[in-house]
């Protein structure tokens, strides 16, 4: 039997998608790396480059892409 009393509760509110705005393609773009990645389990790796860029690489596919919004200098 779960021990209610020692669960941790998080208050949760819903969303009104009617104010947000559509996904674009580049947001959904490392989310399709993740899931055509993830039996490649523990050979990618993603990295953190600043506040806006991530990098994923996966070692076993020799693949690797950056994601996130940048300007060029």
């Amino acid at each position: 039997m779960a021990d209610i009393e020692s669960m941790v509760r998080y208050d949760v509110e819903l969303v009104d998608p009617s104010g947000t705005e559509p996904t674009g393609e580049g947001d959904l773009s490392f989310a399709v790396f993740s899931l055509a990645h993830a039996a490649c389990g523990d050979d990618v790796l993603e990295l953190r480059i600043g506040e806006c860029l991530l990098l994923g690489w996966c070692m076993s596919c020799a693949v690797m892409e950056v994601f996130g919004a940048y300007e060029k200098w």
